[in-house]
């Protein structure tokens, strides 16, 4: 079976624009909660000395936006493109 390179990456950047929206609007309404949960992932005791450097504001929100729906875009795109590749009859 073939799949469509184009469509199913439009459809994880779709996916990964919806998700970076919610995870912005819950750190936008818990920025000391985000901050704390990302911490706990880098396994780190604390992001103190990096607060400053971390917040949401249009131009952030909007270059994450982009860069992660384009990167999104590429990597399905490839993926599938390998797999129809490697999926030849």
């Amino acid at each position: 079976m073939k799949f469509d390179s184009h469509k199913f990456g439009l459809a994880g950047a779709a996916a990964s624009a919806i998700f970076w929206t919610g995870c912005s609007i819950l750190c936008v309404m818990w920025p000391a909660k985000a901050l704390d949960l990302t911490a706990d992932m880098l396994h780190l005791s604390s992001l103190g000395p990096l607060v400053e450097f971390f917040g949401v504001n249009a131009a952030n929100y909007v270059s994450g936006l982009i860069q992660y729906t384009v990167y999104t875009y590429l990597y399905v795109y490839l993926f599938v493109y390998a797999y129809n590749r490697l999926n030849k009859k």
